[in-house]
C-alpha cells in the first residue's frame, strides 16, 4: 500500500467486513468499531501515542461531519459530552476493559456508567437516540448505523486527504511506519 487510493481501498474492505457483523446481532461489532475508530485517530493524527484530546478531536472534526449528533448529542442531564463518553465507554471501556462500566480513572475524568447503550435495529432502538428511562441517561448506538457512519468517515478522511497535504502525509507516513494487518500470502 503505497498510494492514498490503495490505502483507502484497504480500509473500505476492512470496514465492509465489520459491517457484515453488524447484522449478526452480537456485541463483537461494537468492539471492532471501537478499535477501528482508535486506529483512524492514529492514522489522521500521525501520532503513535494518542490521548483523550486526539480522540475527541477526531469525533468533533471527522465523525461529526457524518452526523452532527456525535458532537451535539444532549443527555437528559444537560451535558453535550458524547465525545468524552465515547472515549471513556468505547475506547477505554470496551477496548481496554471489555465493559461499559467506567473504571475509577474514567469516572474521575467525567466518564459515566452506561452513558452509551448498544443494540441493533431489530431491537427497536434508533441510532443516537436518547434513552432516558429506568435510571438510564444514555445515547443508543445501533450497530448497523454506527458501522455505516464509520464507513462514511473513512471515505471522508480519504477525500479530505486529497486536498490536505498534511493529512495525506500523516496517512502515508503512518501506513509506511505501521503497516495495517493483512492476510497471509499478501505479505
Amino acid at each position: 500500500m503505497e498510494t492514498l487510493d490503495s490505502i483507502h481501498f484497504y480500509y473500505k474492505e476492512r470496514i465492509g467486513e465489520v459491517k457484515r457483523y453488524s447484522t449478526i446481532g452480537d456485541v463483537w461489532v461494537f468492539l471492532m468499531c471501537s478499535v477501528f475508530i482508535e486506529y483512524l485517530v492514529k492514522l489522521v493524527s500521525g501520532k503513535e501515542a494518542t490521548n483523550k484530546d486526539d480522540y475527541k478531536h477526531f469525533i468533533g472534526t471527522y465523525l461529526s461531519l457524518i452526523d452532527p449528533r456525535y458532537k451535539n448529542f444532549k443527555y437528559s442531564n444537560g451535558k453535550t459530552d458524547l465525545p468524552d463518553q465515547m472515549y471513556h465507554v468505547l475506547r477505554c471501556g470496551i477496548v481496554h476493559g471489555f465493559s461499559f462500566i467506567a473504571d475509577k480513572t474514567s469516572k474521575k475524568k467525567n466518564g459515566r456508567n452506561r452513558s452509551i447503550l448498544i443494540g441493533h435495529r431489530s431491537g427497536g432502538g434508533k441510532h443516537l437516540e436518547l434513552i432516558d428511562r429506568k435510571g438510564f441517561d444514555s445515547a443508543f448506538f445501533s450497530a448497523e448505523d454506527f458501522t455505516s457512519d464509520i464507513e462514511k468517515v473513512v471515505d471522508l478522511i480519504f477525500e479530505l486527504a486529497k486536498k490536505d497535504p498534511l493529512l495525506k502525509d500523516h496517512i502515508l507516513q503512518w501506513v509506511n511506519t505501521y503497516p495495517p494487518i493483512s492476510f497471509l500470502g499478501e505479505v
